[in-house]
């Protein structure tokens, strides 16, 4: 098998993957696509897919693994990446020299580590950020700041665009750091739910809103008969029994998508939204203060963070963390009671 050509390797891959996908239309019900088996990984359900493989000794580590490796395979093979060696499948070597590990990538995504670049990356040829910063270029060209959310969200429903922080999973910062609770939760730009999703298990009555009336609509249509309570509102201009209405307030990456010039105006409203006795969590990209700027989205800096503690909220445990190149904060504020 070690000399069968690398154009075999390929056909054997693209085969599994329209198996994967086959066994999952029939698990389904409908057409299955990259992100149902993704989806379906992520759920811990990997193992109902009913393919050929499923019943051969297995070297991967899961079965969410094992059924996610040909679809990245094909996906980074039209991307022009290619094994180095053709027996080592696990392997790809990128055009301009870049490796990735095929096992440790579906390893990420079945743990519901941010994938949606990925899958709207790899998996469709298309730049993951180029419809957010197109929609966001034109709205602000017309001064409407917050308008191309709608935009983004709707052509997302359609197929005509990807949302690139559409992670299908809540963000890996804050199930690090919720715990079971009780009491009032506001989700801030809640987008399609999952932080609202895991804060309601966790005990909370949640509330999630966001500016975009299809995001809203996106989000009870994925979670039906749902707890939370999903509305559409404007951070710039708040419902105004909201204020100082609710125990944890969580802000993931919602002030940092809109122009630097009102970012104090949002920072502002997200923290009169904290109840005496409550707290707010604030996770953002972060960058130096004067630091260089591809927006959007317009990460918030050092200064940006510590503006959180006003209107009587005093500044909690401000992480910020590092990782390569990423730059990333996590910050709680406390108002007291």
């Amino acid at each position: 098998m070690a000399d069968l050509p690398v154009e075999a390797w390929a056909r054997v891959g693209a085969h599994q993957r329209e198996v994967v996908l086959e066994a999952a239309a029939k698990l389904l019900g409908r057409e299955a696509t990259n992100l149902d088996v993704v989806e379906l990984a992520v759920a811990g359900r990997a193992n109902e897919l009913e393919w050929w493989h499923k019943e051969q000794p297995c070297p991967h580590p899961t079965p969410g693994v094992c059924v996610l490796l040909p679809l990245f395979d094909v996906a980074l093979r039209r991307k022009g990446y290619v094994h180095e060696h053709t027996f080592a499948q696990r392997e790809l070597v990128g055009p301009l020299g870049d490796r990735v590990g095929l096992v440790e990538l579906a390893a990420k995504a079945e743990r519901g580590e941010p994938y949606g670049i990925l899958l709207g990356g790899l998996m469709t040829g298309r730049d993951a950020d180029a419809d957010a910063s197109r929609l966001a270029a034109e709205s602000l060209a017309h001064g409407d700041p917050t308008g191309w959310f709608e935009r983004l969200y709707a052509e997302s429903a359609s197929g005509d665009a990807i949302v690139p922080w559409d992670s299908r999973s809540p963000h890996f910062l804050l199930t690090e750091w919720a715990h079971p609770g009780h009491g009032r939760a506001l989700v801030v730009g809640a987008g399609l739910g999952d932080d609202a999703e895991h804060l309601a298990g966790l005990g909370y009555e949640t509330v999630a809103f966001d500016v975009s009336e299809s995001a809203v609509r996106l989000a009870q249509e994925r979670f039906p008969g749902s707890e939370v309570r999903y509305q559409v509102a404007d951070l710039l201009a708040p419902p105004p029994e909201w204020r100082h209405a609710f125990d944890l307030v969580v802000e993931i990456m919602t002030v940092q998508a809109l122009p630097e010039p009102l970012h104090g105006r949002a920072i502002a409203a997200i923290a009169e939204f904290v109840r005496p006795g409550g707290t707010l969590l604030v996770i953002a990209s972060g960058r130096e203060e004067g630091g260089p700027v591809f927006a959007p989205p317009w990460p918030l800096t050092p200064s940006e963070i510590g503006a959180f503690a006003t209107g009587g909220l005093e500044s909690g445990k401000v992480e910020d963390l590092r990782d390569g190149e990423r730059h990333r904060w996590r910050a709680a504020f406390h108002r007291p009671a």
